[in-house]
């Protein structure tokens, strides 16, 4: 019974052993021979491992080299996979080619294959790998290796050649810092196969994914479409991404990018293009005159190019306070906005920092803002808006056009001139007498950027020269109250009427002013009870002194104008409208030597000033060069007041 029990024990233990002994036999390392139809993947003659009828992929995990052509053989060392489906297995590591002088072997992954290592494929030689070609259609190439700091796609030499066609590189593996080799991708994707933590992927050119830094290019190149996935991370790790598909060339909805001082380019020549939200170091948009849509909030920190094209911001905020920013085509938007920080400052109209300012000399004073974000069509001069006060014996706010310096420089300037002015006048900086300048900007699209400066000015005081400031009008001296008459005790008799006097002699205004006083008096003194006849005397005393009045009226002198009625008490300038300037016109027309047009306008244009300035020289109240000339000031109402008031 032992005996038997150990014979079958050791026929499991043989079994088992056997067993064991084909599944570790069943890994190989694969040779490219080309001993069958020296062109099929699936052709088992072809890996020259005799007595094995199978192919590496097939069911297992193998590492696989297809070595340098055979000289002289049809097909040599081409191989193309043919399968409909992925292969059931796959692969630790491929290595095509082997550095000999034979010529390079060339893999091509037909349509619907997905050809996966876990470890690298690596291109030595003069060897080439396509994913897919004309006849055959595209392919997969699946990089799965998930060792932190892996290098699962490698260039050994710089004669190594990678066609994308319109094959799909995608990286799954799961550790950190996997490394992303510098090429030509048709479209790159990465989708780690675990959550368990974001899976980073580096793009790098240097010597871990080429033999040398010329073993790949500086840029890697995306024709069609990069796709970040849930849980992964792409370091662009100062390489230049150019993304040269249409459509939503970049997708990372689900996953996220570090620019860390790479640029990115968006280069489609053909159709619209999205722009993925995000921070970039550095970012192009070029391509003809293909608009280039933001998908959503945006920032750049270094430099931002709008080389050709449009950039559509739609609703969306572009940061780029900290880029250099360059617009050289358009930039279009609804609600969205540009954020950049502006400068402003008063200057002298050509750019250079002023602060102080001449009112009398008509200066012109201008503000400039210098804003690149606000260089929105690179083929126009755009204009913002600013706000200048001046702050004087009146206050004037004007709004000023600013207009770009040239149709790209994002540097806007304007000015107004200054006007002594007794009010506001349109278009002018009115001012009397010196005083304080101010202006305040805000970005037409961007409310929250705002500039403000302040400056000084000189000027004439109210009150100088022929023309002056608004003058205040004297106040007139208050008459001294008279004394109020002692209250009679008795009730005084009834006056008896008196006869008409003669013709009195024209009296003097001291005579009218000593009966006003005694009028005023008489009259404090009546009451309720008074006699008819005492206030019927009254009466009568206060129409003599009216007629007092009259007399003395009448014995003045006649001014030497034409009397009109008109009272000029306020100044007026230039560039008013006021019926106080028609005013002014009917009396100066009165003088063909002063006023020879004789326009009445209501409005003091540069005939009313020609005609004030003769004037003022005809009655030696100023003259050209002079504080005032051309202004009505006081001096010159004075005058006028003279010869055509009452």
């Amino acid at each position: 019974m032992s005996r038997k029990y150990f014979v079958i024990l050791g026929l499991f233990l043989a079994a088992g052993f056997l067993f064991l002994n084909v599944n570790v036999t069943n890994a190989y390392t694969y040779t490219w021979t080309g001993g069958g139809d020296r062109i099929s993947w699936t052709d088992p003659a072809n890996w020259g491992n005799t007595g094995v009828s199978n192919y590496p992929g097939a069911s297992t995990t193998d590492d696989v080299t297809i070595g340098e052509q055979t000289a002289g053989a049809t097909g040599g060392g081409n191989v193309v996979v043919r399968a409909t489906t992925t292969l059931a297995g796959s692969l630790g590591s491929l290595t095509i080619g082997t550095g000999g002088s034979d010529g390079g072997p060339m893999l091509i992954l037909a349509n619907g294959v997905t050809l996966r290592a876990s470890t690298t494929v690596r291109l030595v030689g003069t060897s080439t790998l396509k994913l897919g070609d004309s006849t055959y259609g595209s392919g997969t190439l699946q990089l799965s290796n998930a060792t932190t700091n892996a290098v699962p796609f490698q260039f050994g030499t710089t004669t190594t050649a990678f066609t994308a066609a319109t094959g799909t590189v995608t990286f799954t593996g799961t550790g950190g810092n996997i490394v992303v080799a510098t090429t030509t991708y048709y479209n790159l994707t990465f989708t780690p196969t675990s959550t368990a933590a974001i899976s980073s992927y580096r793009f790098n050119m240097g010597g871990s994914t080429c033999s040398t830094t010329t073993g790949c290019t500086a840029t890697t190149t995306v024709s069609n479409a990069l796709t970040l996935n849930e849980y992964a991370q792409a370091n662009f790790s100062t390489v230049a991404v150019v993304l040269s598909g249409s459509g939503t060339v970049f997708s990372k909805a689900n996953g996220t990018f570090v620019a860390n001082g790479a640029l990115v380019k968006y280069t489609n020549a053909s159709a619209a293009t999205d722009v993925a939200s995000g921070t970039y170091d550095n970012l192009v948009i070029s391509g003809a005159s293909i608009t280039k849509t933001l998908l959503g909030n945006a920032t750049a920190t270094s430099t931002v190019a709008i080389e050709s094209g449009t950039l559509a911001l739609t609703t969306y905020t572009f940061e780029v306070s900290g880029s250099a920013y360059t617009n050289s085509d358009t930039v279009t938007r609804t609600t969205g906005k540009i954020v950049k920080a502006s400068s402003s400052q008063f200057d002298d109209g050509s750019g250079t920092a002023k602060s102080s300012f001449a009112g009398d000399s008509r200066d012109t004073v201008s503000v400039q803002v210098t804003d690149t974000s606000l260089n929105f069509d690179a083929a126009t001069a755009e204009t913002q808006s600013v706000t200048i006060t001046a702050t004087s014996g009146l206050i004037d706010g004007e709004t000023v056009t600013l207009t770009e310096t040239t149709v790209s420089s994002g540097i806007f300037r304007g000015g107004v001139q200054f006007q002594l002015s007794g009010s506001d006048v349109s278009g002018k900086l009115d001012y009397q007498g010196p005083g304080t300048l101010s202006y305040a900007y805000t970005d037409s699209q961007d409310s929250s950027d705002t500039g403000s400066g302040t400056g000084s000015f000189t000027g004439t005081a109210p009150g100088g020269g022929g023309g002056g400031g608004g003058a205040v009008a004297a106040t007139p001296a208050v008459p001294a109250t008279p004394a109020t008459p002692a209250t009679p005790t008795e009730t005084p008799a009834t006056p008896a009427i008196p006869a008409t006097p003669a013709t009195p002699a024209a009296p003097s205004l001291d005579n009218v002013q000593t009966k006003i006083a005694s009028v005023v008096a008489k009259v404090a003194a009546l009451t309720k009870n008074s006699p008819a006849a005492d206030i019927a005397a009254v009466q009568a005393e206060i129409v003599a002194i009216l007629n007092d009045i009259k007399a003395i009226q009448a014995a003045q002198p006649a001014p030497a104008g034409v009397a009109l009625g008109f009272n000029f008490v306020r100044p007026l300038a230039l560039g008013l409208s006021h019926g106080d300037v028609r005013k002014l016109q009917e009396a100066l027309k009165t003088d063909s030597l002063v006023y020879p047009e004789g326009r009445v306008t209501g409005y003091f244009g540069s005939l009313t000033l020609k005609a004030v300035q003769k004037f003022q020289e005809k009655y030696s109240i100023a003259s050209s060069g002079e504080p005032g000339y051309g202004n009505v000031g006081p001096k010159t109402r004075e005058k006028l007041n003279e010869l055509y008031g009452k």
